[in-house]
């Protein structure tokens, strides 16, 4: 047990950091930081313990992507847009019943020739913030195809997103990754090119799916970078995550914060092979980021190299409201490069 000259020496080192993020996150992400800092993520622990012990590793290029069949159940016109709302059955049988059918948006435009996959970010349910922040893209030549995190939306498990553990996190993005792989193979003799992107959690996805991709596919990764350890642990989302339960105390905060950063330094992006195309990946920043570490961003770039690295004079959540078209550039450039 931690002597209490520990703890505070920890305490003291957690408020030190804080001040650091503080310093150079934009108003907005600490704004939005302290009005989540209730949230209490993960206040139900670390969950199915012999799960988080057996996932990372499980999923490669080598291994053959599940066949997928779309049931495309309502399409919609909007000027020269279509929109078509469809459903299939994810490829990960593990999920819990309510998450195991995967929700997917399709908006696409006659003659476009290429498609983004667009997968969703930590918190976003529904289709709305995607649909702002990228739209434009289906008039630039690319019909988008977004889907909704298995927890999320119509994939919400009784309880909702508070009820998440960290093995139901864990569970959450091995689902991301195989749903997106497997959407792109079933588009894949529709379209010339392929893209799969994201912003923050989405764009951790996004590389992750394009590493483990068995064919060439332009990657934006947004807003994110080679591991999300220092988001949960250090960055502003950090505030929200309850370490006491994890730690089954206050005494055991430190001792969580470690075990939470080793668990998602598995996720590492560098433990994987670079996508078959790293040259038609383009990796983009925040200057004013507090949630991802600027570091972590320009250590995923190092990894893929002739992978191209953008930054925005911005922070994570104000991005999507005033770099929508620099982040919509990064798509069309990345799959421009395939």
């Amino acid at each position: 047990m931690p002597t209490q000259m520990q703890s505070k020496a920890a305490r003291l080192q957690w408020a030190s950091r804080g001040k650091d993020v503080i310093a150079r996150a934009h108003p907005l992400d600490v704004l939005i930081a302290l009005l989540s800092r209730r949230s209490k993520m993960f206040s139900r622990g670390w969950g199915d313990e012999e799960f988080l012990a057996s996932l990372w590793g499980t999923v490669s290029n080598a291994d053959p992507p599940r066949s997928i069949a779309v049931n495309w159940n309502f399409t919609s016109q909007h000027g020269r847009n279509g929109r078509r709302d469809g459903t299939f059955a994810s490829p990960l049988v593990s999920l819990p019943s309510e998450s195991n059918t995967v929700h997917v948006r399709a908006w696409s435009r006659e003659g476009n020739r290429n498609a983004c996959v667009v997968l969703a970010g930590s918190h976003d349910e529904g289709y709305w913030v995607r649909e702002r922040v990228f739209g434009s893209l289906v008039a630039r030549g690319l019909d988008l195809y977004l889907l909704e995190n298995p927890f999320y939306g119509r994939r919400r498990t009784a309880g909702g997103l508070s009820f998440i553990t960290v093995s139901d996190q864990a569970l959450m993005a091995l689902g991301i990754v195989l749903e997106g792989r497997a959407l792109l193979v079933h588009l894949l003799s529709q379209y010339e090119r392929l893209a799969v992107a994201g912003y923050s959690m989405g764009g951790h996805m996004a590389a992750i799916t394009a590493a483990v991709s068995p064919f060439p596919v332009a990657c934006a990764a947004l807003a994110t970078g080679a591991s999300a350890s220092s988001i949960y642990t250090r960055g502003l989302m950090s505030w929200g995550v309850d370490f006491d339960s994890l730690g089954d105390g206050p005494s055991q905060r430190g001792a969580a914060q470690d075990r939470l950063h080793r668990f998602f330094d598995a996720a590492d992006i560098t433990h994987y092979g670079a996508p078959l195309r790293t040259d038609a990946a383009v990796i983009s920043g925040c200057t004013r980021d507090g949630y991802v570490l600027r570091s972590e961003t320009e250590r995923l770039h190092r990894h893929w190299p002739g992978s191209t690295l953008r930054w925005l004079p911005a922070g994570h959540f104000s991005a999507l409201i005033t770099s929508r078209r620099a982040l919509c550039d990064c798509v069309t450039d990345a799959i421009e490069k395939l």
